[in-house]
């Protein structure tokens, strides 16, 4: 098993592998076609820097971490929340979230999200 792990490891360290090809002059930024989906829907999660993974089980975790629910103590909630967002540049901006979850048993659970985000109303100039 040696003979050919070593070889291997020794071949890959040498090697410059790469994902994707930086040898053409034109970089393109890649950008997500959703990104309020990472902006965070509750308070605690976005206080706490987004990490809304290491948190307790409450109504918001549809986001972060759906296995959660099956830890939940109450056996159903609903959570609602409303985001102005970039208050200070615009006031038609916002972020809208409905959840609801109801735990089955000790090891499931059943929950259903509504995400809306507003982009206010857009203006088009031609130079």
């Amino acid at each position: 098993m040696k003979k050919f792990l070593i070889p291997i490891l020794v071949g890959l360290v040498v090697c410059n592998v790469s994902a994707q090809d930086n040898s053409t002059e034109e970089q393109r930024v890649i950008t997500t076609a959703v990104p309020f989906i990472l902006i965070a829907a509750d308070a605690r999660a976005a206080g706490l820097g987004d990490i809304g993974v290491t948190t307790s089980a409450d109504a918001f975790s549809q986001q972060w971490n759906p296995a959660k629910y099956a830890f939940a103590i109450s056996k159903q909630g609903v959570g609602v929340t409303y985001t102005p967002y970039l208050s200070k540049l615009v006031n038609d901006i916002f972020l809208g979230n409905l959840t609801y979850y109801n735990r089955i048993n000790e090891r499931s659970a059943v929950a259903a999200s509504l995400r809306y985000s507003s982009t206010g109303e857009i203006e088009l100039r031609e130079t």
